[in-house]
């Protein structure tokens, strides 16, 4: 028997718990930093370092990608920015959207197109929803076919999670902002790795000087950011991590 724990941070009391109730049982966790990956028989962490702990499997090479991305192809870099893809997750708790709205509608990017994404736990949905009045802004709710959005775009602007990964499959060079410091730890989102990452909760200026670059950046410049997000093999990792739990 196998147990799935997809619980972030678990203690060692929970896991002498679940050892006591399913005594034969295999235990798995998924992202989780707590201490009872001491007590875990695997644990995947596609967002941190890998770890010196034996079962801990962590980093890119885990990485499990939602299926419908595996049905779409990197996008092709054009001459021109005209599309910009926004997505800060679930929540938005620096409310990085809102600050990516008041600058779409500003003069000087009026000839660029937002799409902004807006997670079921986005607490003033309503109001950024009034952006669709504006021509070059389109704001959407809860959305389900994610690829289909994301391969419409040039660039991106995202939070340090899952998104991240996301974007690097899809080839689309990316700006990102952590949310927290949980996000700050998370390695993959990262200059070397083909991405813009300005820190957590970054002044306007900065946010506004990286949109500009990336606006105005040649094609031979964002195809070169997009070598090296595509240099990663994202598609993989389900793989991997079903190998592992098959040789238990």
């Amino acid at each position: 028997n196998i147990f799935l724990n997809d619980i972030l941070t678990t203690s060692i009391d929970y896991m002498i718990g679940l050892r006591t109730v399913i005594p034969d049982a295999k235990i798995i966790n998924f992202e989780d930093d707590g201490e009872g990956i001491y007590k875990a028989d695997l644990v995947f962490n596609a967002l941190l370092h890998n770890s010196d702990l034996p079962q801990v499997h962590a980093g890119e090479k885990y990485y499990i990608s939602a299926k419908t991305f595996m049905f779409y192809k990197p996008i092709e870099i054009r001459e021109k920015v005209e599309n910009i893809f926004v997505s800060f997750g679930g929540a938005d708790p620096q409310n990085y959207s809102d600050r990516i709205l008041k600058l779409a509608i500003t003069e000087e990017f009026k000839n660029y197109n937002f799409k902004v994404i807006l997670g079921r736990a986005k607490q003033n949905v309503e109001a950024l929803m009034e952006y669709n009045q504006y021509p070059n802004i389109e704001v959407r709710y809860d959305v389900h076919n994610m690829p289909e959005i994301m391969t419409s775009c040039d660039i991106a602007f995202t939070s340090r999670g899952r998104t991240g990964y996301e974007l690097a499959i899809l080839g689309i060079p990316s700006i990102s902002m952590a949310q927290n410091h949980r996000e700050e730890k998370h390695s993959f989102v990262c200059n070397e790795n083909g991405f813009t990452y300005i820190g957590l909760n970054p002044p306007d200026e900065i946010v506004e000087s990286n949109l500009k670059m990336y606006i105005t950046m040649s094609k031979e410049a964002r195809q070169r950011f997009q070598a090296m997000l595509l240099s990663h093999d994202l598609r993989n990792g389900r793989k991997r991590v079903m190998n592992l739990i098959n040789s238990l």
